[in-house]
């Protein structure tokens, strides 16, 4: 048995496992939402007809799911059917969950006879679909070694970040970063529109200096457009900054920028956009208190 399974179809996995596909690894996958994943099986994958299924004809199966509820669903954990679906598995961990989670599920997966890699990635749709994500790795070298045929074809570059939970911790870092950067685009955007400033010049100001970057290059025209197709969305930005301010109070670090942010988004999701891109933050900072 050396075959790759894929569980988790949405945004990010479609894009992430038909990179699989392309690759002729011939991936299976699964996914709670039947219809999800037509053009993946176009290009090469399998559907499978279960979750059992997958974990029965595969060694190593990715996990690119929503949130560590539905990572135990699939998983059956706290029941007798964990042990047989994790043991001589290797369990690879693309989603973004809370670094605690994460390291107790490893412990679980080990204790069942399965290996375990934590490997969340940094990027967008847009990214995941040319196979450009930035992908950040946790776990024993023995493990990496063995999948990382499988996270490059989804991936331009992977890097160590130690034993888990390092490598999500090491994510919710960097989207510490990332909601800043974001939330300082969407506030000097509305102050530009408030003050009835040509927001074409606003835009050429920006790529002239300093401040240009592929993440204002790609926020910017959904804003001018107010595009609200989601690249990254409200209900995803309200999971990982309410993961961020966690961790931050666990470890004992200040996050009072991630908290602002975590408001902003709460807001936006409370007015019904959940689904929308994050740029939906500038209608609530038009809308005020």
């Amino acid at each position: 048995m050396n075959r790759v399974g894929f569980i988790g179809l949405g945004d990010m996995g479609v894009p992430m496992v038909t990179q699989l596909a392309d690759a002729g690894l011939n991936p299976l996958i699964w996914s709670r939402r039947p219809e999800s994943g037509e053009n993946v099986v176009a290009r090469g994958a399998e559907r499978a007809g279960s979750v059992d299924e997958v974990f029965e004809l595969c060694d190593r199966v990715v996990l690119m799911l929503a949130h560590d509820r539905a990572m135990d669903e699939v998983l059956s954990r706290g029941t007798p059917d964990f042990d047989r679906k994790v043991k001589n598995v290797t369990l690879i961990h693309m989603g973004t969950t809370a670094p605690g989670y994460s390291e107790a599920l490893s412990r679980d997966v080990i204790a069942a006879g399965g290996h375990y890699a934590e490997v969340p990635v940094s990027g967008s749709t847009g990214p995941a679909a040319t196979g450009q994500l930035v992908a950040m790795a946790a776990g024993s070298e023995d493990v990496l070694a063995s999948i990382d045929d499988v996270i490059r074809h989804m991936c331009r570059a992977v890097i160590p970040c130690g034993t888990v939970p390092k490598a999500l911790q090491m994510k919710l870092a960097v989207n510490t970063y990332l909601g800043g950067l974001v939330a300082g685009l969407f506030e000097a955007f509305n102050l530009a529109q408030s003050a009835d400033l040509d927001l074409t010049t606003f835009a050429t100001v920006l790529e002239a200096g300093p401040m240009n970057c592929d993440l204002m290059r790609m926020k910017l025209p959904k804003l001018l457009e107010q595009n609200y197709a989601p690249q990254g969305s409200i209900r995803q930005a309200c999971n990982n900054m309410q993961m961020i301010v966690n961790e931050g109070d666990r470890v004992g670090a200040s996050t009072p920028v991630s908290a602002v942010i975590l408001e902003l988004v709460l807001d936006a999701s409370a007015r019904g956009w959940d689904d929308q891109d994050m740029i939906a933050i500038t209608k609530v900072l038009e809308a005020g208190p």
